[in-house]
């Protein structure tokens, strides 16, 4: 079970970028820019508290 659920769940990333280029770019770029604003976030907290 355990080798069987990550293997399922890169399937279907396969499967979902295979029929849905233009949706899988745009959930990466969200992802993506998600992750910038969280990294500018605790870079101006740590700014001020030095």
């Amino acid at each position: 079970m355990k080798k069987l659920a990550p293997m399922c769940a890169i399937a279907f990333v396969i499967f979902y970028v295979a029929n849905t280029p233009a949706d899988a770019a745009g959930l990466v770029q969200s992802a993506v820019s998600l992750l910038g604003s969280i990294a500018d976030g605790i870079s101006h907290f740590v700014t001020a508290v030095a």
